[in-house]
Order: structure tokens, then C-alpha cells, then sequence
């Protein structure tokens, strides 16, 4: 395994120097501009993903969720990021392929992964009142106190 991981870590950069000029040459400035903006793409996600993880961290921590799941998809979009600041095709189809995997955390997986009792009877007072509605239906009638 290290030894393709290595072997593939030497073949990239000349893959990319052959990309050069082989997509430059049939391309011409579009090509330029394309790594431009892709470069431009790069910085902003890693700029977004530094400025909102922390909020989605706090988030859910407060709701008692996992937080593996929100760390595992900031690794995966700063390395996106980072790939696609890295001049050449291969490596953004790499951030491309990249961004597709999907993190198995969404919110229903993390709120199956609560524990605790005041929980599940939150979940399930709240499947009760949304099947029922607003309407409270009852009778009232005040009794006093004999004393």
C-alpha cells in the first residue's frame, strides 16, 4: 500500500506537468483561465470551511450529536480545497471525486446516535403532537377547594 501511495505521489506532478501541456496546447488562455479560477474556487472553500466549522461544531455539540461526522467533512473539504489550489487537471478531478463522497452523518444518523432517556421522549412527544396539531380538546370545569 505504500509503495503505490508513493509511487503515486512521484507520477502526479508529472502527470500534471504532461496535463500542462498537453491541455495548454489544444486550449490555449481558456486554459489558463480555467486554473485561475479553480485556484480562486480552492482558497474560497478552505475560507469558508475555516469560518463556518466552528459555528456547526457548537451546533452540534449543544443538540448532543457526534461531532466525528462534521470533523471528517472539514478534513475532506480543506484537502478538496487545498487540491484544487494545486495547479492542473488531475488533481481538481481528484477534489472533484473528492467532494462527492458523501460523510455518513447526517443529522438523522446523528440524532440516531443519541442516548439517553429525555431524549427519545422528546422524539416521541413530538411525533404524537405533530400527528394531532395545535388544538388542545378538552373540557374544563373549576372545582374549589372544600376547606
Amino acid at each position: 500500500m505504500r509503495s503505490i501511495l508513493l509511487f503515486g505521489l512521484i507520477l502526479l506532478p508529472f502527470a500534471e506537468i504532461w496535463g500542462y501541456f498537453k491541455f495548454g496546447s489544444l486550449y490555449g488562455w481558456w486554459f489558463l483561465i480555467y486554473l485561475i479560477v479553480m485556484a480562486v474556487l480552492g482558497w474560497r472553500l478552505i475560507q469558508e470551511e475555516k469560518t463556518l466549522v466552528l459555528s456547526r461544531f457548537m451546533s452540534i455539540m449543544a443538540h448532543g450529536g457526534n461531532p466525528m461526522a462534521l470533523i471528517l467533512g472539514a478534513a475532506k473539504n480543506l484537502m478538496a480545497g487545498g487540491l484544487f489550489l494545486f495547479p492542473g487537471i488531475f488533481t481538481d478531478i481528484i477534489a472533484f471525486i473528492l467532494l462527492l463522497i458523501p460523510i455518513s452523518g447526517n443529522e438523522e444518523n446523528l440524532n440516531k446516535t443519541k442516548s439517553g432517556s429525555f431524549n427519545q421522549k422528546k422524539d416521541t412527544a413530538n411525533k404524537d403532537t405533530a400527528n394531532k396539531g395545535d388544538v388542545i380538546e378538552g373540557e374544563y370545569r373549576r372545582e374549589d377547594d372544600p376547606k
